[in-house]
């Protein structure tokens, strides 16, 4: 048990976009109700993390901050870009959670 919520810490800080194989891996060994359990809450984990992202990433496209029109319209268009890829990385997380029962 405590191998598995390690091994889960650390992917956690390795994970940025959509779910790795790793993460994948984990969560066809996962057998147990013990261990889907541990995987079904590391996997919500990410998700929220992947959540409060693309929010901070909407507010951050919204804000200006002085300068030429181009670079705050690139600006803008990236961070929604951003804020667009971590919430549908956010629903994979939770749609593979949800499988885990």
């Amino acid at each position: 048990m405590k191998k598995i919520l390690v091994t889960l810490m650390l992917l956690s800080s390795f994970s940025l976009f959509a779910i790795e194989d790793i993460e994948r891996v984990l969560i066809q060994k996962a057998e147990t109700p013990e261990q889907k359990q541990v995987v079904k809450e590391y996997l919500l984990k990410i998700a929220q993390e992947h959540e409060d992202l693309s929010k901070r990433y909407k507010r951050m496209s919204v804000a200006t901050k002085g300068g030429k029109a181009v670079y705050q319209s690139n600006k803008k268009a990236e961070m929604e870009e951003l804020a667009d890829k971590f919430a549908e990385d956010a629903k994979i997380y939770r749609a593979e959670a949800e499988k885990l029962k």
